[in-house]
């Protein structure tokens, strides 16, 4: 009992301290994007190095090196090409040299990288971490500059905080009422704690917490307010199946958390393991919003 309390706390303190600082680089000064991009770099480079450290195990230096430049050139190439950094759109702008690198490093440098580099041949891993981990954290950069055409950190923050507390809520009514003989489990054969009331919990916190967001024209200012119920509803749902995915993966692979850089918690993959779905489903439901919106 002592040792599961110990463990909550340590789990409680990393995580303020997570949440704290991804918070502060994006609403201390909300239209001023460097602090979110040198922190969501960090998170990016990080998260994708624990992805290929699970999928392809030790070794594979030079194309983790090659893999994780081209991820980051293509972050941002995005910032540049959506004007956070000051750069123009244009084709002789850097953000444009930017993204084609990345695509050059996806199309030759990786596969030479990967030819040199071993005798298994992991290039499947390495492009697989550009969609799944380098392409959500990409489509921040035009989520957080869709309504007011700068950025503005609180769009991401508002989604950041609803996964957070859908993450809270399916803790702590899955935790109560989801586990033992009563409990209805979601998918054991995956990730055995997860349980349909835990689901619930997350809905239910999500919903409401988009509520309060839009109360106070955090969230989907100028829209109606069902549009934030149904905002919540999508990101929930993605990130709960995010979630699984990323557990599915660690089954795979036989290990239980991807790092161990966040105490009580494990990794960042583990940590935005939710965001990586539910990111670009945010990024489709302001897009359809901002199309119909015109």
């Amino acid at each position: 009992m002592e040792g599961r309390r110990k463990e909550l706390v340590i789990r409680t303190i990393s995580g303020a301290v997570f949440c704290a600082l991804t918070l502060a680089s994006l609403i201390v000064v909300p239209d001023y994007p460097l602090p979110f991009l040198i922190l969501f770099s960090f998170y990016l480079i990080r998260t994708n190095y624990e992805y290929l450290r699970l999928t392809m195990g030790k070794g594979k230096v030079v194309l983790k090196i090659m893999t994780l430049a081209g991820g980051i050139c293509l972050f941002w190439g995005f910032a540049m090409f959506f004007n956070l950094t000051g750069a123009g759109m244009s084709l002789s702008d850097p953000s444009v040299t930017l993204l084609l690198l990345a695509l050059t490093f996806v199309t030759v440098i990786l596969p030479v990288a990967d030819l040199f580099d071993g005798e298994k041949f992991y290039m499947s891993f390495s492009l697989s971490s550009l969609l799944y981990i380098v392409l959500p954290f990409s489509l921040l950069v035009p989520i957080s500059t869709f309504f007011s055409g700068y950025f503005d950190g609180w769009v991401i923050a508002s989604l950041m905080i609803i996964m957070w507390m859908g993450d809270i809520g399916a803790y702590c009514i899955g935790t109560a009422f989801g586990q033992g003989e009563h409990g209805h489990k979601l998918m054991p054969s995956v990730s055995p704690k997860k349980s349909w009331e835990g689901v619930f919990g997350a809905l239910v916190f999500s919903i409401a917490t988009a509520l309060i967001l839009r109360a106070f024209n955090l969230l989907l200012p100028a829209f109606p307010y069902w549009l934030s119920v149904l905002f919540a509803l999508l990101v929930c749902v993605f990130s709960i199946l995010g979630d699984l995915v990323e557990s599915k993966l660690k089954r795979r692979f036989q290990i239980k958390d991807a790092g161990r850089i966040m105490p009580g918690h494990g990794g960042l993959l583990d940590r935005f393991d939710s965001g990586l779905l539910a990111f670009p489903v945010a990024f489709l439901f302001y897009l359809v919003l901002s199309l119909v919106a015109v």
